[in-house]
């Protein structure tokens, strides 16, 4: 078979795929908000965190996110984080912030619940006080939950999120953290 032909092929069946999709998708849009707490793992034993420094173990967090359900069980997440902020012994403070995007995945339980998962990235800021400096970083993210649908447009969430490589240890200081979210959305 030539390069043309598989090329063609490949072509024809991309085509299929994106049709189907576009068939059975919802074409809905959501927005919403989510609110819990954030626990990070500071790796304090990198040079911009000082030896000896603890920091806070966990902090409250929200979120707002906007989405397209461009399937009925598939979307696409834009979202802001907020992962709160968290002091140390030694008097100083992180913040941590950003924006990022996610494929959303949701596997029907029965009429009212759905699994959901989450794969995404994360431009992460983190902001080290007083001492002036910050990252900017992009940190991928995984995460499950469990959606509670009220009826066509009101719906609940519970969520777990695990966003990873977070700031560095020239600067900032490096972490990951596990972030536990309920939150209400509307679909509209």
């Amino acid at each position: 078979m030539s390069m043309k032909t598989r090329i063609g092929i490949i072509a024809i069946a991309i085509g299929a795929a994106v049709s189907g999709i576009a068939a059975a998708a919802d074409n809905t849009y959501y927005i919403g908000g989510g609110w819990g707490q954030t626990r990070p793992n500071f790796d304090t034993a990198g040079t911009a965190s000082g030896v000896g420094t603890n920091f806070d173990s966990s902090d409250g967090s929200y979120k707002l996110y906007g989405g397209y359900n461009f399937h009925k069980n598939f979307s696409v997440e834009a979202t802001w984080i907020n992962l709160g902020s968290f002091n140390s012994n030694a008097g100083s403070m992180v913040e941590m912030a950003g924006w990022g995007l996610a494929l959303v995945g949701y596997m029907p339980l029965n009429k009212e619940f759905s699994l959901l998962g989450r794969i995404g990235e994360y431009r992460m800021r983190l902001k080290r006080n007083p001492l002036g400096t910050s990252d900017n970083s992009w940190s991928p993210s995984l995460g499950v939950g469990l959606k509670y649908d009220f009826n066509a447009n009101f719906s609940a969430r519970g969520e777990f999120e695990r966003i990873t490589k977070m700031g560095s240890n020239t600067t900032t200081i490096s972490t990951n953290a596990n972030v536990y979210t309920l939150g209400l959305s509307y679909q509209f």
